[in-house]
């Protein structure tokens, strides 16, 4: 247990991954030490971080630190009446987690892999145009449809949760399902949800800018982890 633990944390990463993830880091704490804002934001943005960035590396201990990072980003949603985000988070990523994990466990490999030292990854898919149809259709339907629920609940911007929310849910489910086009769809998310943070920053005049943060951070991510994905599908072909 704790070989794998160790092999599953530290090897596989190039210096750029390592200097990357430290750097993403850093700031999230260095923002906590100079503008000190709720310690769960600082919690949930340092293991949302952690998360996705082993996403981006196919390591199946992303879900570890996505279970803390959601479970903390639900309630801090409720707090700014983004009951889009808050749902989300709460009702299908916090389950997404442990299906995942379970999902993901069955199709790990050490062989042709995307890093040089064989450090065990997901087998990662692509979509073909059949499938990228079904998800564009869902995501249209979807979306019109939450934005309904949202406006009658309540919520602060319920155009902007809602597609935000919906496009999540497809990204995540890809995600599971072990596709790459999954991060095109996240770096779509994390562009709406740095805007409606924005938002309420500018509606507000508050936010949480650990959190806000951190989808820039994930932005950054989203684009090395379809470029990571790509090179695994790649190398995992190449066997075939």
């Amino acid at each position: 247990m704790w070989q794998w633990l160790k092999s599953e944390l530290f090897d596989g990463w190039t210096k750029f991954e390592a200097v990357w993830l430290m750097l993403f880091l850093a700031i999230q704490i260095a923002v906590f030490v100079i503008q000190p804002d709720s310690l769960l934001a600082t919690i949930a943005a340092i293991t949302g971080i952690l998360c996705v960035v082993f996403v981006g590396k196919g390591k199946i201990s992303n879900y570890f630190f996505g279970l803390i990072s959601v479970s903390l980003y639900a309630y801090i949603s409720y707090t700014y009446t983004l009951y889009g985000e808050m749902m989300l988070n709460l009702l299908v990523y916090v389950p997404v987690q442990f299906i995942g994990f379970a999902a993901w466990r069955r199709h790990m490999t050490r062989e042709h892999t995307a890093n040089a030292a064989h450090a065990e990854e997901v087998v990662a898919k692509a979509l073909n145009a059949k499938q990228w149809l079904i998800v564009i259709a869902a995501s249209v339907v979807g979306t019109l449809a939450y934005i309904e629920l949202l406006r009658w609940l309540g919520s602060a911007l319920p155009a902007l949760d809602g597609v935000t929310v919906v496009i999540s849910i497809v990204a995540q489910i890809l995600m599971v399902l072990r596709y790459r086009e999954q991060w095109l769809l996240w770096i779509a998310t994390n562009i709406l949800t740095i805007s409606l943070w924005a938002v309420v920053w500018v509606k507000n005049g508050e936010t949480s800018l650990p959190l806000l943060l951190m989808y820039c951070m994930y932005l950054c991510n989203s684009i090395y982890g379809y470029y990571n994905w790509a090179k695994m599908v790649k190398m995992q072909r190449s066997a075939v």
